[in-house]
């Protein structure tokens, strides 16, 4: 199922999976998706890079930056991800009000943005928290192949 010359999941190119259940014009990605697609807009969890790797911050439309602590937040960060998230759906719901294709990144394309992509779908798009997490790792599942890659009970 995975192949064997896979890298990290900050590296797998294009780094990026189609959510167009949530909304045709929504994307996920990894820090390198930017720079493998062509996208109206583009909010950065991390400092998108291009191709080769490099920090390429003039590819960010927003940038809602924050730490993932992968559980192990203290309770200011549980709080500022919060914010964040929050903040991520609300610019992800107004540019695709305004037709904008938008591509939300983190470093793998897995956690930060896709929280940001599940919260937009909860509240702009009537999903439940499970069918948002759920259709999200599917869609990771299908169209990305990276070491680390989390199976639908891990993550």
């Amino acid at each position: 199922m995975f192949f064997a010359d896979a890298g990290p999941g900050c590296a797998d190119a294009p780094g990026v999976s189609h959510l167009p259940d949530m909304d045709p014009l929504l994307y996920v990605g990894n820090e390198i998706a930017a720079a493998h697609g062509t996208y109206d807009v583009v909010i950065s969890t991390v400092q998108p890079r291009d191709k080769n790797g490099r920090s390429t911050p003039h590819l960010t439309t927003h940038a809602v930056m924050f730490q993932d602590g992968q559980g192990h937040e203290t309770r200011d960060g549980v709080e500022e991800a919060r914010r964040c998230i929050l903040e991520g759906a609300r610019h992800v719901a107004a540019e695709i009000a305004a037709g904008k294709s938008v591509l939300v990144h983190c470093a793998w394309g897995q956690n930060r943005s896709c929280a940001i992509c599940c919260a937009f779908a909860v509240l702009h798009r009537g999903f439940t928290a499970y069918e948002a997490i759920a259709y999200v790792r599917e869609r990771n599942l299908a169209t990305r192949r990276y070491s680390g890659q989390q199976p639908p009970w891990g993550a």
